[in-house]
């Protein structure tokens, strides 16, 4: 589990690959190259007391953001033991032509599962406010939709910290949402753990994300390549914003600054180095919980007897691989030590619990599941 210092590492890190820099963390579904999708048309409008509003490019397709920074109820005291919000989340999804808005607030870290604020509609000419947040000390928010005038970006400068990453390919998006695909080569002898990309507006940060692979796998190998979308989904308000309607600004340039190879070593200089080995681990703890919970799952749907059934969970346990072996160094001890915790557990009980019923055996499991299904979701992004 992590420790309350790493929780601060994350924080610093969620916030630093936000899409808007010390303002949101977005995400929307990638298009599909071989779906005909339109262009987006409408945005959801979060307007905060403080004066500050963000606008968000709304689709059929889910989204979601989660933003640090909101203003908070003078005077507000949490309960004893209460933990402080963190962040305030939104998922929305275009339907027919209203917003679906989905609130939830996000307690001491950006860890999810949210706690579930309000579900609205925001249809078009409306305004929702939603009162319910200041339970938590959170100013209300007012949520409502505008046109977004279409919109296809320029291609920006591209450029890498290092020479051994090679920019391929540069596409421009404007459907969904616009933006950029972008594709890297590996022209190194190492694999390529991750990437850092920060872009510009003039001399203004824009989007900034950190890109890895999901499975504690180098992301590259050598002479691999990567792709991915920079979509320009969040902004806020300025002075060239019309009333009633919203067009996202292009980017300038868009700059790797920061390539960890799998070896640890850097090229240029990464905003939290710190974070990088703790991001390596997560992204092996959650390849092997998702394969831990699939064999608790399977184990349970069996027909048999209570400690038939735990002798086929412990079976299907022990026949998972320990680690993969293209797997950066991390990543792999975090794949052992989460086989290890559950045999464990189950060690545990097979010890203490040998003259059980078939009911409480059946009942152990399902618990079990449940605390390695909560274990994965706190690990996985909002």
């Amino acid at each position: 589990m992590h420790t309350a210092g790493e929780f601060d590492v994350v924080r610093a890190l969620a916030v630093a690959v936000s899409v808007m820099p010390a303002l949101t963390h977005s995400v929307a579904q990638p298009s599909a190259q071989s779906e005909s999708v339109a262009p987006t048309t409408v945005a959801l409008v979060e307007s905060w007391p403080d004066g500050r509003t963000i606008y968000e490019l709304t689709s059929t397709r889910r989204g979601s953001m989660w933003t640090p920074f909101f203003p908070r109820v003078d005077g507000y005291k949490l309960l004893d033991g209460a933990t402080p919000v963190y962040a305030v989340q939104f998922g929305r999804v275009l339907v027919g032509r209203s917003i679906h808005v989905d609130i939830s607030v996000l307690l001491g870290s950006a860890q999810p599962p949210g706690v579930p604020i309000a579900s609205v509609v925001v249809s078009p000419g409306s305004q929702v406010v939603i009162d319910a947040l200041t339970k938590f000390g959170v100013q209300p928010v007012t949520l409502s939709m505008v046109d977004v005038a279409p919109m296809t970006p320029y291609l920006p400068t591209v450029v890498s910290v290092s020479p051994q990453i090679e920019v391929a390919n540069v596409d421009l998006l404007n459907a969904p949402y616009p933006g950029y695909r972008i594709t890297l080569r590996n022209l190194g002898s190492k694999g390529v753990s991750n990437v850092h990309v920060q872009s510009y507006r003039g001399q203004e940060k824009a989007l900034s994300a950190l890109k890895r692979a999901e499975d504690g796998r180098p992301m590259m190998h050598p002479g691999g390549s990567y792709t991915f979308d920079m979509n320009l989904t969040s902004g806020l308000a300025n002075e060239l914003t019309a009333p009633g309607r919203w067009t996202p600004r292009a980017i300038d340039l868009i700059e790797f600054d920061s390539v960890r190879w799998d070896d640890g070593t850097y090229d240029g200089t990464p905003p939290f180095p710190d974070a990088d080995a703790l991001i390596e681990s997560d992204s092996g703890r959650r390849l092997q919980l998702r394969r831990i919970v699939d064999a608790l799952r399977a184990a349970l749907a069996e027909p048999s007897s209570g400690f038939g059934v735990l002798a086929s969970a412990k079976n299907r346990i022990d026949v998972l691989t320990d680690a993969e072996p293209d797997q950066v160094d991390a990543a792999k001890l975090a794949m052992q030590s989460t086989k290890a915790s559950v045999r464990a557990d189950i060690a545990r009980f097979e010890r203490d619990h040998s003259m059980s019923s078939d009911g409480v055996v059946r009942d152990w499991l399902t618990s079990l599941l449940r605390r390695y299904e909560a274990w994965l979701t706190r690990l996985s992004p909002p």
